[in-house]
């Protein structure tokens, strides 16, 4: 088996899940809160010797800011992304970086527009200026479309997108907008079971059309499939999809 299945465990993803929920709450015991005035919560939690950079997701109907943040790309460190995504993100970094230890395991988490926000996190922690992060993982659930349609990469790291099959936020921007093209994604697919990088194709036919705001909650879409998910378990084999 390839990919993540070598370098993430079960634990992790199930850690990152817990963490992405608990964020919708008013606190994560022992992190510290971050809020803006463009409505950005983020926590920093530092346990175990590892740091954990959890975004707050989507409060209300996850429509209203897909058709209402600033579609124009702002450029973040050589790569052009979803302005209103940089800009949400860019409201806490500056007290989150500063808190920041490059040597440490670092965790970026979210769900929703929360997994926006720390996809570009991880980017401006492996790509920015040194000292450079070395260990940068990435996880997220039901994370929109962030980076502007291009050819260049991002810099390798551990970048986890897991999404539910009918979940239209990990679909949306669609027309200028893609996911990174070196993720990895654990797909839960509407027969039950849980897939490893399935193509495009597989992708769009498994979800008939039939995407859904609601496939987009956490405590029906994702937090049930993760609990029950197994790295070692994934089917990564395209030829058998």
């Amino acid at each position: 088996m390839e990919g993540i299945t070598t370098t993430l465990t079960d634990r992790e993803i199930n850690l990152a899940c817990a963490f992405a929920e608990q964020a919708y709450g008013e606190e994560i015991g022992g992190a510290t809160r971050f809020d803006s005035k463009l409505g950005t919560t983020a926590f920093y939690l530092y346990q175990n010797d590892v740091q954990y950079i959890i975004f707050r997701g989507t409060n209300g109907d996850p429509s209203d800011w897909l058709m209402n943040l600033s579609a124009i790309p702002w450029r973040i460190n050589g790569k052009w992304a979803h302005g209103g995504f940089v800009a949400a993100q860019n409201s806490v970094w500056k007290p989150i970086r500063k808190r920041l230890d490059p040597a440490k395991k670092t965790y970026c988490i979210g769900h929703s527009l929360g997994g926006a926000c720390a996809i570009l996190t991880a980017h401006r922690l492996v790509s920015g200026k040194r000292p450079a992060f070395k260990d940068v993982r990435c996880i997220t659930f039901g994370r929109p479309n962030v980076w502007l349609k291009s050819k260049k990469r991002l810099k390798e790291m551990v970048n986890v997108s897991v999404v539910a099959s009918s979940d239209i936020v990990s679909t949306v921007p669609r027309l200028f907008y893609s996911a990174d093209s070196n993720q990895d994604i654990i797909f839960f697919g509407r027969d039950g079971n849980d897939y490893l990088n399935p193509t495009k194709e597989f992708r769009n036919g498994d979800r008939k059309l039939k995407e859904s705001i609601s496939s987009h909650m956490m405590e029906t879409s994702y937090i049930p499939r993760v609990n029950a998910c197994k790295v070692e378990g994934l089917i990564c084999d395209k030829s058998s999809l």
